[in-house]
């Protein structure tokens, strides 16, 4: 099993799943720069150009009423993001005077989308293809008319749909509400817990958008949001502690 994954287990089978069924989260309406601190640990990528700044295109979307917008596209992993890259290169051959994959956190694109420039940044989020499909086979209606609500998060639920949360293990015996960006995490955690508590047999996989926790998380006051973590795909943090970056 994956490095990342691993060490996640030891506290969840260390501790167990809590045995208490929680009511779906709806936050302790924490400020937009906490949310944006609990972004802060998930990795994704752009494209940057010779000079290091990122790679836009401006358009003037229909029907959005803001006229000429940046668009920055945002890759939660690193295959996606270079098959874009092919792609402008080989429509604008001069790309490939150093362009290149930069990696950035969540938290950063969000607070590049929040200054004030000429023409305003839209973020474009372009998720991975099999989670996408993963969540649409949980959820039919899955999706919306943003950028955010096409990203997934998978969380491990009770039969009634409430999020459980994961024990972290230790003396404290803290615990908190497991966001997924990976399907496959998310269903090798359960099948871990579920061996090793059999009688959890009524606990699943569920799914939520980006958009749809973030706006429950800022509009809410249930402190059990207070205990929320976004759990990267353990692939690509795997992936990045293996590029040694500074």
């Amino acid at each position: 099993m994956k490095s990342m994954l691993n060490r996640l287990l030891c506290g969840l089978l260390g501790g167990g799943l809590l045995s208490v069924a929680v009511a779906t989260p709806q936050a302790v309406a924490l400020s937009e720069n906490e949310l944006l601190e609990k972004f802060s640990a998930v990795p994704v990528f752009v494209v940057a150009d010779a000079s290091g700044d990122y790679v836009t295109s401006v358009v003037d979307l229909p029907n959005d009423g803001e006229g000429n917008v940046s668009l920055l596209r945002v890759f939660f992993n690193e295959a996606d993001v270079l098959t874009f890259v092919d792609q402008v290169r080989q429509e604008e051959p001069q790309f490939n005077q150093g362009g290149a994959v930069g990696v950035i956190d969540l938290a950063t694109v969000h607070r590049l989308a929040q200054e004030e420039r000429d023409v305003p940044l839209k973020l474009i989020f372009i998720p991975q293809e099999d989670d996408l499909a993963a969540a649409r086979a949980l959820d039919s209606n899955f999706g919306g008319n943003t950028a955010s609500s096409l990203v997934p998060l998978f969380a491990l639920q009770d039969g009634s749909g409430n999020y459980l949360p994961l024990s972290l293990g230790g003396d404290n015996g803290e615990s908190m509400f497991s966001m997924f960006f990976s399907k496959q995490d998310a269903d090798s955690v359960l099948n871990s817990v579920q061996q090793s508590n059999p009688d959890l047999t009524q606990v699943t996989v569920g799914v939520v958008s980006l958009a749809a926790l973030s706006g429950n998380v800022l509009s809410s006051d249930d402190e059990a949001f207070e205990r929320i973590r976004f759990l990267p795909d353990s692939e690509v943090i795997n992936h990045i502690q293996g590029l040694n970056l500074e």
